[in-house]
């Protein structure tokens, strides 16, 4: 592979990077750095990947701000802070903007470019990407960071198209004007992620909020506040060691950044070691420090029955102790969901919030909401009016960013046809039949289970290593092996096996989403395990993987 001028007026980059967020720009950089002619496309007006398009009121993020950040650069380590532990959304946007100027990567992403088609030239070995604005690109490597919650979806309610009040999808939150709900009608339809996050907000400028329950979710309290001087003074002692620790699981997960010493280190036994009273004071003492990292308190929380359900019960019993109401608390008890067979939620007042005397929460699953009209929703046969219905209805996740897009490989063949009955990847990182299409955060990786950035970065680091790789051996095409891809689609369906995850009907499968495939998404077995494959492959010359040095090889 020969690197070539730096050009896109039909002539052909080295790489071209999708996504402006975490994984997008880490790419770029280390594409530059490496000296490959590269450009990253991006469908927002400016970078920041999920957290430019979730600006919903109360967005986010759910993993402590020191750790949710980019490990691999001194100087963005030495010239940020965090002003809280969990980050809000545009203090993260702040964070994107300033890594992105701070290493010069504005000049060569291509902003208002979403993409629409990209089709690879077997004879050339050469992807052609185009942009829903008309642009036509050309390089030798297409590197896809899309994003795992990057296609938001509609619920599937009939008319909504008929309502004549305000819509909005929490994903698709308007960027010109902030949406003002004071004295209206507003109804809220989702309680994941997002909805536990705009639902506080929002009752606290509406006249009345209707939230429309089907699954209640497993909710942690975030207990967010200001990091202090003498938090960042201890951070700098430990955050080589929490840092390894991430990526080796010396210590089970990551985060606990401010629980004491002997908590950190119980996450390394199981709690079949405990009696069910002393995990119960473990659990205690975690829940005084909130956040979604209280439940994984041992390493058998999602393989030991007896565990997992203390630990389910344990986070369910919040609802009746602080929800006012029996009725209302009834309906927001998560007891059909199991720790860790979904994402569970963090936030601040959620369970509070039902406690105003503005705001109800409708039971959707007994009595399911029938469709829109002109003036709001038709629930058990009664029209209800809203001035504003927000759907917090979540993602096509993992897949949905790129199957929306029409990638045609070999034969034509779309991603969309390949991943109608899996998504079966190559170590989540390429797709047999794509060749020189590489992935980051891609299904069958770890990324939604685990630090997506951690992971984002090790995947930046071998994707990498494989291109220098080729350069070096003067090699043009990387395939995936079909056998390889099969074995390791049957590793990540085997790692959940004897796991609370095999019970899961939630997005980490698919099955939020009418006609997708059923099938956990990312791989589960740990970023521990998973580096320890992927650096495996590399030592063996990138098995299963196919090289060729032209055309005339492939």
């Amino acid at each position: 592979m020969k690197v070539s001028e730096n050009s896109v007026n039909g002539e052909v980059l080295d790489a071209i990077v999708l996504g402006g967020g975490f994984g997008g720009m880490h790419m770029l950089y280390q594409l530059r750095e490496l000296g490959f002619k590269a450009i990253a496309l991006e469908a927002g007006s400016d970078v920041g990947g999920a957290w430019y398009w979730n600006r919903y009121p109360g967005a986010r993020c759910d993993v402590e701000s020191l750790v949710y950040c980019y490990s691999f650069s001194p100087i963005i380590d030495a010239e940020w802070k965090w002003s809280e532990r969990y980050s809000a959304q545009p203090e993260i946007r702040r964070y994107m903007r300033f890594v992105c100027d701070r290493l010069d990567l504005r000049k060569d992403i291509r902003f208002n470019s979403r993409l629409v088609k990209a089709v690879f030239d077997e004879a050339a070995n050469i992807w052609t990407l185009e942009t829903e604005n008309g642009d036509t690109y050309k390089a030798h490597f297409f590197i896809s960071s899309a994003g795992p919650i990057s296609a938001p979806i509609w619920p599937d309610i009939p008319g909504r198209e008929e309502f004549r009040g305000e819509l909005h999808h929490s994903a698709l939150w308007p960027r010109d004007k902030e949406p003002d709900f004071t004295g209206k009608r507003v109804a809220v339809i989702g309680t994941g992620s997002s909805g536990t996050q705009i639902i506080p907000l929002v009752a606290r400028q509406a006249a009345k909020l209707s939230v429309m329950v089907r699954t209640p979710n497993l909710y942690m309290p975030a207990k967010n506040r200001p990091l202090t001087d003498e938090d960042y003074e201890r951070w700098e002692k430990v955050r080589d060691t929490v840092r390894r620790r991430m990526r080796t699981f010396e210590i089970v997960g990551s985060g606990d950044l401010f629980m004491e010493e002997d908590l950190i280190q119980i996450r390394n036994r199981p709690g079949a070691e405990f009696t069910p009273e002393q995990r119960r004071e473990i659990l205690e003492r975690r829940m005084e420090h909130g956040g979604a990292t209280v439940p994984r308190a041992f390493t058998d929380v999602v393989t030991n029955q007896e565990v997992n359900d203390q630990i389910s019960e344990f986070i369910r019993e919040q609802v009746a102790q602080t929800v006012k109401d029996p009725k209302t608390a009834a309906i927001l008890t998560p007891s059909e969901v199991a720790y860790g067979t979904k994402r569970i939620t963090v936030g601040t007042d959620y369970y509070e919030t039902y406690n105003r005397d503005n705001v109800e929460a409708i039971d959707v699953k007994a009595t399911p909401i029938e469709r829109f009209t002109e003036k709001g929703l038709v629930i058990d046969g009664e029209e209800m009016e809203f001035d504003a219905v927000i759907c917090a209805s979540g993602f096509d996740a993992v897949t949905g960013a790129l199957t929306v897009i029409d990638i045609q490989g070999v034969g034509g063949r779309t991603i969309k046809d390949s991943w109608h009955d899996n998504c079966d990847t190559y170590l989540g990182l390429g797709v047999a039949g794509f060749p020189n299409l590489l992935i980051i955060g891609g299904p069958g990786s770890p990324s939604v289970l685990v630090n997506v950035v951690i992971a984002n970065e090790y995947q930046v680091e071998w994707i990498s290593d494989l291109l220098q790789y080729m350069r070096k051996n003067g090699l043009e095409r990387v395939d995936v092996d079909p056998e390889a891809q099969e074995r390791w689609g049957e590793k990540v369906r085997d790692v959940i096996k004897g796991t609370v995850l095999e019970k899961s009907r939630s997005w980490y499968v698919g099955a939020n989403v009418p006609g997708k495939a059923r099938g956990i998404l990312a791989y589960a077995g740990g970023l521990h395990n998973y580096i320890q494959a992927c650096d495996q492959v590399a030592r063996e010359g990138y098995s299963g993987f196919h090289f060729s040095r032209g055309a005339e090889e492939s």
